[in-house]
């Protein structure tokens, strides 16, 4: 079984032999300006898994600032420098701050004023283990979650220490409020394993990957959903026959969530337990509307990589194999006629990352790829996307892209 920290340890040994330069010096801030409602520059994050660089674009792809932060800076108020495991938030932040999640040892949350490029706080929410935080949802303007991937096998020494929940933070005094559990009584060996959030009709939804501790099996998928107003969990839902789900996107009408399941990499079933699965999101708990067998129709199982090109449109990744020698495939799968087609073949394995698209304010779409050390693109025209002009983020770095995420105006 190759776990996600076993992809990223592998990744770094590819990405220390290319001998990047070090980052430069912050280029500073952006303003970033949008319509109601419609996100106003993408932040990217570029990785070799060793260090990381932040890098923010216009939404048509044009680059603003090569590098405003990153693992060479050390800006007033960075008191833990930036690891090579950072992503961004799955939902932009409403408070126009850029978030940067610190996952993997740091366990840390950084705060930034896109405007300025300044820290405005960092805060561990490791509470004494490695939790390896995995996403952060702004609730309103003072509150927002995190779920913790990891669960601690020796909590009790100091308040919130569980592990596989999700931390409530004070947005205002940048502090740990509470946790709410995840995990359920019939959990048996399998850990919670929260990767990543959506609001949805006024609730946090939390994909669980449901692993036991060895990462050698995992549960069927789940779901579950968390009211804001009293920081419980309100429904679960099982999604039998499928399992290591990571990736949400709702669609432009907020009716309907797509998730994608990876099965459990490097067992013989992986392709079987995956699928990409829509659900009704207009009832409570959501119902099942559709099941995707992209994994068998592709030959490979769809990656935690999903976004809304269209109504009826989504656009993922698959995983490829080094072992193999297989590449990962950027695809897009039609919800009318329930196909997936192939749209790039990046060359390479474990080089696809986060997919973005904002179908009712923009007709790009993009996908970072570290194998090209470019975003790729697509145009959406109607029901129909076409290939783009390829987006160097930070050709004077040449840190390989992996992280993608929205900022809003403030």
């Amino acid at each position: 079984m190759v776990t996600r920290r076993m992809w990223v340890f592998l990744s770094a040994i590819l990405g220390a032999a290319c001998g990047v330069p070090p980052p430069p010096s912050s280029t500073g801030g952006v303003q970033v300006q949008s319509n109601a409602g419609c996100p106003g520059a993408v932040a990217v994050v570029s990785s070799d898994y060793l260090s990381s660089n932040v890098s923010v674009l216009s939404t048509a792809g044009h680059v603003l600032s090569e590098s405003m932060i990153s693992s060479g800076s050390a800006p007033p108020g960075l008191t833990t420098a930036l690891s090579g495991d950072v992503v961004l938030p799955s939902v932009a932040p409403p408070s126009g701050r850029l978030v940067l999640v610190d996952r993997y040892p740091n366990s840390v949350l950084t705060w930034v004023d896109p405007a300025t490029a300044s820290v405005l706080a960092q805060v561990s929410v490791g509470t004494g283990f490695p939790s390896n935080p995995h996403d952060y949802l702004e609730l309103d303007a003072t509150r927002a979650y995190v779920p913790r991937y990891e669960s601690n096998a020796h909590a009790g020494s100091e308040p919130n220490d569980a592990g596989g929940d999700l931390l409530i933070l004070d947005t205002e005094r940048y502090a740990i409020t509470g946790s709410i559990s995840l995990a359920q009584p019939d959990d048996g060996l399998f850990l919670p394993h929260p990767a990543r959030l959506l609001a949805v009709n006024g609730e946090a939804w939390v994909v669980l990957e449901r692993f036991e501790q060895g990462y050698g099996d995992a549960g069927d998928g789940r779901i579950v959903g968390v009211s804001p107003e009293t920081d419980s969990v309100v429904w679960s839902l099982d999604l039998p026959g499928v399992a290591n789900c990571g990736a949400l996107a709702v669609d432009p009408a907020g009716e309907r969530v797509a998730v994608a399941c990876s099965g459990v990499l490097r067992r013989a079933d992986t392709v079987e337990r995956s699928a990409v699965v829509l659900l009704d999101a207009t009832v409570e708990p959501p119902v099942e509307l559709a099941r995707f067998a992209v994994g068998a129709e592709l030959g490979s199982s769809p990656s935690p990589t999903l976004a809304w090109a269209s109504d009826s449109i989504l656009l993922g990744a698959t995983y490829g194999d080094i072992r193999q020698g297989t590449s990962d495939l950027a695809y897009e799968l039609d919800l009318t006629t329930g196909s997936a087609r192939q749209v790039q073949d990046s060359g390479g394995a474990v080089v696809l990352g986060d997919a973005l698209c904002a179908p009712a304010c923009s007709d790009v779409c993009f996908m970072a790829d570290a194998h090209a050390r470019a975003l790729r693109s697509w145009q959406v025209d109607g029901e129909k996307i076409a290939e783009g002009q390829d987006v160097a983020v930070d050709p004077g770095i040449g840190l390989p892209p992996r992280a993608l995420g929205f900022l809003m105006a403030k």
